[in-house]
Order: structure tokens, then C-alpha cells, then sequence
């Protein structure tokens, strides 16, 4: 293809004139002359620089002229954006507080969505708790016990994989009784935690029970909320809140839990000091009956229990003590004071372990009620239970056959607690059992 050039325009044309090749100004050049620069002329008659400089120079300015309505378009893009996204939110929002409006009380259920949407991970709080008394005498094993000044202490072997099967466990739990029942969840550290001097507890084989408590409050996937007793038991070590003869916690020691809980439900907890207390003496726990020591043996516990303050009717479903049910449901007080002679004197508190007990406060009728899910450690609470609520439901898992869902649905039950020994919380069999009643 040709271009057109210009003619000379000093001088004049003479047609008749015939000029040599060199003489004669061309008046078309190739593409390929008008692309190499070889050419004097632009596309549009304009002079184009000359040589590779001027042609590098030409370029760069139509590239700076590009890029910057490319730039301006941009901006226009994004401020359009911003405008169609604000003009978004304002109409979601709006929305919202409509269709609250509308529903008659959606407001109230929009926040407490949001604020259990935004629960924080659970962060166990760290306490310099009190130095035990040590009387700086060593222990020694008895079977798949410790002894130590007097005192049975099981090991712990629990880990995290089992401390994350327990808290699934619960979390399934809160997905079936769903969001009208509020599940609480206490995990019990065992006298191995608290009991012993650390140069005596670094030399067990026993695994770290704080760690494992964390890893099961930290990982229930729902919003259940954790109960951590840990501090609570803690610095009241140097206390009587563990038998020396038996695995299980004393009075004393449940009622560290249950004000504990009641900070976290915001209830007003009893003042034991003012409660009225009686005393079984000389108990013989699960510990002597498995080793026969003769060092427990010496140093044999008491049990205490508490005058609630109020009216209480109770009712169980007992089980009798050669593992039997008896289906029936009767009414019963309290404490059991009238003991069988091959009964383990612990069932004076709440009946002891039972598929269900039940307590109805009758001077509190706000209905809010609770279900207590508990292994053998959950008895000595009801007591003190019972004076927050206007109903305590108690289920022994161990024993209970039925189904949890359907049980809260009947009962109208609102809060849901959980209470297990480390020991069961670190065990597939007691784990799975519970399970069972889903």
C-alpha cells in the first residue's frame, strides 16, 4: 500500500520537465517506509520526529495518554461502586428493622442472635493458686492407685483426642435440644489436680487436667457455655473438698462449683455459712473397698449435708442396690437419713445415683427450670440447685433410658446442665452412653 506525500513546495512544477528518480519528490511511501520512520510525515499530515529517539518519545506520550483515561475510567468505576454498595447496605438495614417491627419482639431475637453469633473462644483465666501443705513425705502405688499422706489419688490418662470426642458430645447435645434451652457444661478436676505437692505430682504419670479441660471448653463447635471450676477447687486446695477415701468431691467442694455456676447464670448463690448442717461420720469410700488399705483406713471421712431453706417436694425413680429399677416414681424428702446397711452412705445426698430425681421448689414459680445431666458427681449440687429454681430435673446417664430432646419438650426444661468427673469425661464408654440418650 502507498502513502501520499506532500509535493515540494519551493518551486515550481514544470510537467514538462522530466526530473531523475532522486530529484523527484515521492508523493506516496510503503507502510513499510511510514512504520520504520523513514518518512517525514504522520497518518494525518503532521511531521512525526525522525529516527528512533524521536519515535521512542512518540510513543511514550500516547501510552501516558492511554493509561490516564484508563485511570479516569477506573475512578468513575469504583466511586459508582461504592454508591451502588452503600445504597445495598442501607436497604438490608432497613429492612431489618421492618420486618422486627412487623414480627412484634424480632428485635430482641435479632440481638441475641447477634450476641451468640459473636461469642468470643473460651479463655480459661490463669490464677497463682495457694502452695499446698506438704508434709514432705513420699507416696507410693496401691494397685492403680497413689497414696499419699493418707489420701487415694487416681491417675489421669485422659488426652486431647478423648477431651474432644466429650465436648463433640456435648455439642451434639445443644444441636438436638436447639436454641430454646441453654446448655451449660462443668467438667470436675479430680484430687490428683489439687491434692498433691508438685515435686510428688511431677513424678506421676498423670496427665495435666487443666490442659485437658481447656481443649474440651474450647471446641464444643456450638454455642454451649462453659463452666470452668478449675480456679474455684483451686484455691480452696488446702479445704476439705475431696474425700480422702473415695473419688468424689465433699459438700464443701460441690458448693464451690455451684456458686461458681451461679455467677455464670446469673443466680444468687446460698450463703453455706448460714445453712444448717448435719454429719454422717466415719465414711469408708469406693477406695477402701477396691485396696483395703490400711493407711485410708486410718483416716476415714465425714460427709455433710445442708438445710435448704424453703419447701421442696421430691420424687425418684430409684434404682436399688443390687442395680436394679424400680420403675415407679415416688415421693421422697431431700436427703435420704434412712440408709440400708449395704448402701454407700453418699446416697443420703439427693438419693444418690438415680435414673431420675426430680425437685419442685415450691415457693419459686418463675419457671425456669433445669435438667442436670450428671455421672456420680453431679448429687451433691442438687441441693443447692434446688433454691434457684422453680423445678431440678436430674437424670443419671448411667442409668437413665430415654431421650433427652423429648424429656426438655415435656418438662418445658430451659437450662440445660452438664456436670461430669474428668475421669468419666475422658472415657468412649461413659461417653457413649450418654450419647445414647440423644
Amino acid at each position: 500500500m502507498a502513502r501520499y506525500m506532500p509535493p515540494e513546495q519551493n518551486g515550481k512544477h514544470d510537467p514538462r520537465k522530466r526530473r531523475s528518480q532522486t530529484d523527484r519528490p515521492a508523493r506516496y511511501v510503503s507502510d513499510a517506509e511510514y512504520r520504520s520512520g523513514r518518512a517525514d510525515y504522520s497518518r494525518n499530515g503532521s511531521r512525526q520526529p525522525r529516527g528512533s529517539r524521536g519515535r521512542r518519545e512518540y510513543y511514550k506520550k500516547k501510552e501516558e495518554m492511554r493509561r490516564r483515561k484508563a485511570k479516569k475510567r477506573a475512578v468513575i468505576v469504583l466511586a459508582a461502586l461504592a454508591v451502588l454498595a452503600s445504597i445495598a447496605i442501607i436497604t438490608v438495614f432497613l429492612m431489618r428493622g421492618c420486618s422486627s417491627g412487623i414480627a412484634g419482639g424480632g428485635e430482641q431475637a435479632t440481638e441475641t442472635a447477634t450476641e451468640a453469633a459473636t461469642l468470643p473462644a473460651y479463655t480459661p483465666v490463669t490464677k497463682e493458686l495457694p502452695k499446698l501443705e506438704d508434709n514432705g513425705e513420699d507416696g507410693y502405688a496401691d494397685g492403680s492407685l497413689y497414696i499419699w499422706n493418707a489420701s487415694g489419688f487416681d491417675i489421669f490418662k485422659g488426652d486431647e483426642k478423648t477431651a474432644l470426642a466429650y465436648s463433640e458430645a456435648i455439642a451434639e447435645f445443644k444441636r438436638a435440644l436447639g436454641g430454646g434451652v441453654t446448655v451449660y457444661n462443668m467438667v470436675v478436676p479430680n484430687h490428683t489436680a489439687f491434692g498433691l505437692p508438685d515435686r510428688v505430682l511431677g513424678s506421676l504419670d498423670s496427665n495435666p487436667q487443666r490442659d485437658n479441660t481447656t481443649v474440651i471448653y474450647s471446641n464444643y463447635g456450638e454455642q454451649v457455655v462453659p463452666v470452668d471450676i478449675y480456679n474455684a477447687l483451686g484455691e480452696n486446695r488446702n479445704k476439705y473438698i475431696f474425700y480422702n477415701t473415695d473419688n468424689r468431691w465433699t459438700t464443701l467442694g460441690a458448693y464451690q462449683a455451684y456458686a461458681a455456676f451461679a455467677q455464670t447464670a446469673k443466680l444468687d448463690p446460698l450463703d453455706i455459712s448460714s445453712l444448717k448442717k448435719k454429719t454422717v461420720k466415719e465414711y469408708s469410700g469406693s477406695y477402701i473397698k477396691s485396696t483395703d488399705n490400711d493407711d485410708l483406713k486410718s483416716n476415714l471421712d465425714s460427709i455433710d449435708y445442708y438445710t435448704i431453706p424453703g419447701k421442696y417436694s421430691c420424687s425418684v425413680i430409684e434404682r436399688r442396690p443390687n442395680g436394679t429399677i424400680d420403675e415407679s416414681s415416688k415421693s421422697v424428702g431431700m436427703y435420704k437419713t434412712k440408709l440400708e446397711e449395704d448402701e454407700d452412705a453418699l446416697d443420703v445426698i439427693a438419693y444418690g445415683d438415680n435414673p431420675l430425681f426430680v425437685v419442685d421448689n415450691e415457693e419459686n414459680s418463675d419457671g425456669r427450670k433445669l435438667l442436670l445431666v450428671k455421672d456420680t458427681f453431679g448429687s451433691a449440687l442438687v441441693p443447692f440447685l434446688s433454691s434457684n429454681y422453680d423445678e431440678v430435673h436430674v437424670i443419671d446417664f448411667r442409668y437413665y433410658e430415654g431421650n433427652i430432646k423429648d424429656y426438655c419438650a415435656k418438662k418445658g426444661i430451659t437450662d440445660a446442665l452438664f456436670v461430669n468427673g474428668i475421669m468419666s469425661a475422658n472415657s468412649a464408654a461413659q461417653i457413649n452412653k450418654m450419647k445414647g440418650l440423644l
